[in-house]
């Protein structure tokens, strides 16, 4: 806890210079009904007190084990992580408009680009977006300009909310967005590519894994893309391809994603980053900004901003984009965690992720009542179990025994109705797995 010195003579120089008298003065314009009166601590505690009363009710607070995904991750995040973006400079920093002032800030942006561009096998990353919804969006936006065609094809197994988000992008242009079915074997399948892709494409839009944790085949989708000269858009989850193919290996021409994984908590969804990288001729239309590395008049190393294609810095009309920041400290978290981990202990961490994962399948497929509804295709942290028990009591049970489980994916698809996604990282240990089968057999 930080300690930060208000005594009476303080606040009151403070209350003087901005010209108000007291402490309710200066929240007057705040509705009375939504301002706490009393905190109910009782008069003069001492430090060790007031930490005794908060550590009482965090002690209410019940912490569950998870097997859900969909999105969002449970994955450890070193304290490395915490040491270098807890620190002032970083925390605190504000986008680096000056850029001889921003050397720092400028530099962990560079590095952070230089990252992702070796992870996902391409030329150019930006200084990272929103999240992997905006990051997708972005994407087919881009895809529309350059290629100066209006049609989009969409995987139905690309995660629902990136779905949403690329229709509200397009809800008022005259693109249009074509989703593709899902195959039998929870993958997208060539015919269905083939039969929907013509030379009005724009692009084709996959993600692998998929919803369902499933591997696409991204290489035949690639090749089926560009038969048509479209442009393939590869969605990653990151830690993946620390065993899986890099996009730029079959070809894609643009790689974006969800950034979460790399070193930023759950916390209900938020803040994270997405990212973003493209091949050499995409860079000039890329969104957002692009931080490059130069040298001054003294042969001295420094950074600067190489290109902000934003609506806040050119005419609005010759804009890529109207997102006006990007997501830094979670973005340098990711930088910071890829770093840590180095080249093998990536790879390590992915192959523990998919182990794990591969022991939780094996040991629910053998219990009675549930089975594998895609048989013989490799997934990677998620996988969808199929049950004839009652879905909602299982979480019902689960939840009891302080544990978030899988995900009921009858509100995703109606052909998935009795199916469960489950997500197993490497945050669960051989124990915790155990306790969770042991549960489901006995529901």
């Amino acid at each position: 806890m930080d300690y930060t010195q208000q005594n009476y003579k303080a606040k009151k120089q403070m209350l003087d210079s901005i010209g108000v008298t007291s402490i309710d003065e200066l929240f007057s314009d705040i509705p009375k009904d939504l301002i706490v009166k009393e905190l109910n601590i009782s008069n003069g505690q001492t430090e060790q007190e007031l930490l005794d009363s908060f550590k009482g009710i965090a002690l209410k607070n019940k912490i569950f084990t998870t097997f859900r995904g969909a999105g969002i991750y449970d994955h450890y995040i070193p304290s490395l992580v915490w040491e270098v973006i807890g620190r002032s400079e970083f925390l605190t920093a504000y986008t680096p408009y000056q850029a001889e002032a921003s050397q720092g800030t400028l530099q962990a942006i560079f590095e952070y680009q230089s990252l992702i561009c070796t992870l996902t096998g391409l030329d150019v990353a930006n200084a990272s977006l929103y999240d992997g919804s905006t990051s997708v969006a972005e994407a087919v936006l881009l895809a529309l300009r350059i290629s100066g065609k209006n049609k989009i094809l969409i995987s139905s197994l690309l995660h629902p909310e990136y779905i949403q988000t690329v229709k509200t992008y397009l809800e008022n242009s005259k693109a249009e967005l074509v989703v593709l079915p899902q195959g039998p074997n929870g993958a997208i399948e060539r015919t269905v590519l083939e039969a929907n892709i013509d030379d009005n494409t724009a692009a084709v839009v996959m993600q692998s894994p998929n919803y369902l944790g499933i591997i696409e085949d991204m290489q035949m989708l690639s090749t089926s893309t560009k038969s048509k000269k479209a442009l393939f858009i590869a969605v990653v989850n990151p830690l993946s391809l620390g065993l899986f193919q890099a996009p730029g290996e079959y070809n894609a021409d643009i790689a974006v994603g969800e950034g979460q994984v790399l070193g930023s908590p759950m916390a209900v969804g938020g803040s994270t980053f997405g990212f973003m990288a493209v091949k050499k001729s995409l860079e000039w239309k890329i969104p957002g900004r692009i931080v490059g590395q130069t040298t001054d008049k003294d042969h001295k190393r420094g950074f600067v901003l190489t290109l902000q294609s934003r609506e806040q810095h050119i005419r609005r009309e010759k804009a890529t984009s109207n997102i006006c920041t990007n997501a830094s400290l979670n973005a340098l978290a990711g930088c910071v965690f890829l770093a840590g981990w180095g080249a093998e202990g990536f790879v390590n961490l992915a192959k523990t992720n998919i182990s794990k994962a591969r022991y939780a399948f094996n040991k629910i497929k053998s219990l009675e009542g549930f089975k594998v509804k895609f048989e013989n295709k490799t997934f990677f942290n998620e996988f969808v179990i199929e049950t004839q028990k009652n879905i909602k009591k299982i979480n019902k049970v689960l939840l009891k025994n302080n544990i978030l489980g899988p995900l009921d994916l009858s509100s995703f698809n109606e052909n998935l109705a009795n199916c469960l996604l489950f997500c197993v990282t490497e945050q669960r240990t051989k124990k915790e797995i155990d306790k969770l089968v042991e549960l489901l057999a006995k529901i």
